[in-house]
């Protein structure tokens, strides 16, 4: 129930707030450092509400207020660093970085991802479409990193047009859940746009879901899940006494009696 209302809480602001592109939080992986279409420490920081950053600065490109960095080490992720922005005493319209890291995580224990499971979403190449709605916006390539208890367990590369069918697998499933269903019906109430607005496809291009929804990778192969059911029913017939030729196993079975 606590997920459910973090995501709740999470779109209902997303439709006021989000409608601009976000500033990424950042993971350091493979010496690279890689902006991440998922923000992993909202959970955390809905959850224990003191430990979210104090900030004077918040903006429409940046609702959280702080920009997250992280690193893998040994396949293990951790919090790297946390910055939050403040207004330059010295110079007018101007704005310090500063760490609040220690402040937030003081010892190199609490920084560890231990409480982290979910999917972490990189966008690699060039940009191919730009969409003003936090990370909506559709780049080249993919890196999915599937993330439990801290450590990564599974990684997948993926071009546009295969992380996109990847991410509708992920809304079919995630629309089955009664967590869609509270979603849906609280943004329908909260919701001041109209009637024609199609909040389902806002909350895919959101995709709140994509951190939270565990499926394959790998789209099943039909064909091949077809076969085994075929050569499944084709067992369970007496081979002693008859003898069948299989014509063809798309969506049925069809047999000719020899003898």
């Amino acid at each position: 129930m606590n997920r459910i209302l973090i995501s709740i809480f999470t779109l209902l602001f997303s439709l006021h707030v989000w409608a601009t592109a976000q500033a990424p939080d950042y993971l350091i992986y493979e010496g690279d450092r890689l902006p991440l279409h998922v923000n992993p420490l909202e959970k955390l920081f809905f959850e224990k509400k003191e430990l979210r950053p104090e900030t004077e600065v918040i903006s429409s490109g940046n609702w959280r207020g702080y920009i997250a960095t992280f690193e893998v080490t040994n396949n293990s992720i951790s919090v790297s660093d946390i910055t939050i922005r403040k207004p330059d005493p010295d110079k007018e319209h101007s704005y310090l970085k500063i760490s609040v890291i220690d402040k937030v995580f003081p010892t190199e224990k609490q920084r560890k991802m231990n409480w982290f499971s979910g999917l972490l979403v990189i966008p690699k190449g060039e940009r191919t479409g730009y969409v003003h709605l936090s990370y909506a916006s559709q780049y080249e390539k993919y890196l999915l990193l599937r993330v439990k208890d801290g450590s990564i367990s599974e990684s997948a590369e993926m071009n546009l047009d295969e992380y996109m069918k990847y991410k509708q697998r992920q809304f079919s499933k995630y629309k089955k859940t009664t967590e869609y269903k509270i979603q849906i019906e609280e943004l329908r109430k909260d919701s001041e746009t109209g009637d024609d607005f199609d909040l389902e496809g806002f909350m895919f291009q959101m995709g709140g879901f994509t951190q939270t929804i565990n499926i394959p990778f790998a789209q099943p192969n039909a064909a091949l899940q077809r076969t085994s059911r075929c050569n499944a029913a084709l067992g369970q017939y007496n081979t002693e006494r008859f003898y069948y030729e299989k014509i063809f196993c798309n969506n049925y079975l069809s047999f000719i009696l020899c003898s």
